[in-house]
């Protein structure tokens, strides 16, 4: 009785580091400080890998100017296995089951390939940068 007490105090926890603010249209993870993007035009804006970090630098949203293209391991922050509909944290309202940039390029393949998250296996592959993606928006919180 105990363990499964324990078990739920930690699991409503660990819960707890993510949460969306309806009205800014972001999902803020306490405990790694960071703010993501999470309206409607992550799933409907696409680009390749050269205009991500363009699109990302150039947006203005809830307020801020300082987003940027997220890399690999702050996508997988936000990966939930739990969540078999589409692997990423329920506190996120948008969301498709496709292939989502991180920032980086593989220089061995001469920058060709680029890192992305697909979101139907929560996992990380890499794909050709002239392809486009989606793009969720990422800044530190200071």
């Amino acid at each position: 009785m105990k363990l499964i007490f324990f078990l739920l105090i930690v699991g409503s926890l660990y819960a707890n580091n993510f949460q969306r603010s309806h009205s800014l249209k972001v999902v803020v993870d306490k405990k790694n400080s960071l703010m993501w993007q999470d309206d409607i035009s992550v799933i409907k804006v696409k680009k390749n890998h050269e205009q991500a970090p363009i699109y990302c630098q150039n947006l203005k949203h809830a307020g801020f100017l300082n987003w940027r293209v997220p890399n690999i391991e702050e996508f997988k922050l936000i990966v939930d296995k739990k969540n078999q509909i589409n692997y990423i944290n329920r506190a996120f309202r948008y969301n498709v089951p496709d292939g989502y940039w991180a920032n980086k390029a593989h220089w061995r393949t001469l920058w060709y390939y680029a890192d992305y998250m697909h979101f139907i296996s929560g996992t990380a592959y890499f794909d050709s940068r002239h392809k486009k993606k989606y793009i969720r928006c990422v800044r530190d919180i200071k």
